[in-house]
């Protein structure tokens, strides 16, 4: 993951996560440390709240949509100045506040939501259309996906197949022993592509938050041993997160809206591990998944 984040670049549907350095994997740490001191995202309505505002900000990493939420939830839309001006001839405002987000290649960057912006055209006011219609629905994943999705699977010892499971079972996925992989990712074949999409970024999920351990080329912790409550809730967030980013039409997800409706308390999980898989899976979603060296 060499390349600039998209709000290093100005280019805005970049979905890829800033690099891991010490430093941003220091802010992560702090950021699990502050849901399990249970003073942020440990009701169903404030991580709610969380997932909704992360879906309308795709054009960021899931962390970075993070970040602004916590430091403002009323953000309408972020970017940074010069690429306010170049895509929408918004200028920013004399005072104005702005946000701090992470960026590969240097520690942070700065954003400004669309309040503190003002036009600068002379044909009128240019908003981006995200904002005027921030959920739109388009049902269909691009057709590349599901192809891009196999292809960096493939780099990390994952082998994806498709069979016929009727209607009472999406996918899977298992560690294997004795092949040429490391990992076995099974999709229903009778899904549409937004569900396979969707169970896609399940199954990834619960691989990349640790739940199956992890391999020699495996960039995920190991955290076997998690309570199956928290396993699928983990993994559910994340094909939450992955499918409302796409704007994907594929129907509740009834497992994480049980507890995000219900009001029920919300198991032990790492929101840095699904902000962290998420952001994977659509790195590998868009063709911009490389695998790092681990460090020896």
């Amino acid at each position: 993951m060499s390349s600039q984040t998209s709000i290093g670049t100005g280019d805005p549907t970049n979905f890829e996560s800033p690099v891991l350095d010490t430093d941003i994997a220091g802010a992560q740490r702090l950021l699990d440390e502050l849901v399990s001191r249970s003073l942020a995202y440990r009701t169903s309505h404030d991580l709610r709240s969380l997932l909704d505002f992360t879906c309308r900000f795709p054009h960021l990493a899931p962390f970075n949509a993070m970040l602004l939420h916590v430091q403002n939830p009323g953000i309408r839309y972020a970017l940074r100045a010069p690429v306010w001006e170049r895509l929408y001839q918004r200028r920013i405002k004399p005072g104005a506040r702005p946000y701090l987000i992470l960026q590969t290649m240097g520690p942070v960057a700065f954003v400004f939501d669309l309040s503190d912006t003002e036009d600068m055209s002379l044909f009128g006011s240019q908003i981006p259309d995200t904002v005027l219609n921030p959920f739109q629905t388009r049902g269909q994943p691009p057709p590349t996906v599901m192809a891009k999705l196999c292809a960096a699977c493939r780099t990390v010892g994952i082998v994806v197949t498709e069979r016929d499971y009727g209607t009472e079972q999406a996918g899977c996925v298992q560690k294997v022993s004795g092949y040429d992989y490391d990992f076995s990712l099974r999709l229903n074949v009778k899904h549409t592509e937004a569900q396979k999409v969707a169970t896609f970024a399940h199954e990834l999920g619960h691989l990349f938050c640790g739940h199956l351990g992890t391999t020699e080329v495996g960039f995920w912790p190991d955290r076997g041993g998690l309570a199956l409550n928290v396993r699928e809730f983990e993994a559910e967030a994340v094909a939450y997160l992955v499918a409302g980013r796409m704007a994907l039409d594929i129907g509740s997800h009834r497992y994480l809206a049980s507890y995000l409706t219900d009001n029920k308390p919300l198991p032990d999980y790492s929101l840095e591990s699904v902000l962290k898989a998420a952001g994977k899976v659509e790195e590998m979603a868009t063709g911009r998944f490389r695998l790092k060296k681990k460090k020896t």
